[in-house]
């Protein structure tokens, strides 16, 4: 199922949403740079010889409210993928891309935001970037990033060479973006269309918690990461 969003009512949720109260960061091992004013890694793709590279970022814990439902706490990873040289076109499937926690196992995203119709797959063609956000409910055991130190995310690509996949693990620390950074480029709730995954149930944490979409409707960003809300307002200002 896709959803469009109203672009103006996404940003303005993300602005004026209650901030999160917390100083962590999850940062993926090896960082490589800052993005969007947390910490990212970027990896060549394929490795062996690669024609292009795919960032990983997360915003960490994410409050989202569905149309028609309350208010849902979620784990927020973004996934960055740029094709620079394979003219046969790349290939990515949402459902694929997994979190992990200790504790808990695996879990699909419940919803996936980006600026395509073509959800859940997405295409990535020569010299294309594309940027999918995706969201995954936090398990009944987990109130907040306090009880949540680490967790993995499980991504793969399949390039015309191979399908690509990789593991990337997140650590949380406490950490301030760089004193340079002063500019936004996505915020939480920027792409126009959101994609439910209507099989979520099947694939999810143990003690993950029921959600059922009452009907379709907008998804909105009603609370984003602290640091991240204080780097857009910096930027406006």
């Amino acid at each position: 199922m896709t959803h469009q969003t109203s672009w103006n009512q996404l940003a303005l949720a993300a602005l004026a949403g209650c901030a999160v109260s917390t100083n962590y960061v999850y940062s993926p091992n090896q960082a490589t740079h800052w993005t969007d004013g947390y910490p990212a890694v970027v990896t060549p793709v394929p490795p062996e010889q690669p024609q292009g590279k795919v960032e990983v970022t997360s915003f960490g814990i994410t409050e989202i409210m569905p149309d028609g439902t309350g208010p849902l706490s979620t784990l927020h990873v973004r996934l960055a993928i740029t094709n620079e040289g394979d003219a046969t076109p790349w290939q990515v499937t949402t459902t694929d891309q997994v979190v992990e926690i200790a504790g808990e196992g695996k879990s699909r995203p419940i919803f996936v935001n980006t600026d395509l119709k073509s959800l859940p797959s997405v295409t990535i063609s020569q010299r294309e970037r594309r940027v999918l956000d995706f969201y995954y409910p936090l398990p009944a055991s987990i109130g907040g990033e306090d009880a949540l130190p680490a967790f993995d995310f499980l991504w793969q690509v399949t390039t015309p060479a191979r399908t690509f996949a990789s593991r990337t693990r997140f650590q949380r620390l406490d950490l301030e973006p760089p004193a340079t950074y002063r500019h936004v480029v996505l915020y939480s709730g920027w792409g126009p269309y959101w994609w439910y995954d209507p099989f979520y149930p099947s694939f999810v944490f143990r003690h993950y918690r029921p959600f059922v979409i009452h009907r379709p409707g907008h998804v909105i960003v009603t609370r984003p990461p602290t640091r991240h809300y204080r780097a857009i307002h910096d930027h406006r200002n």
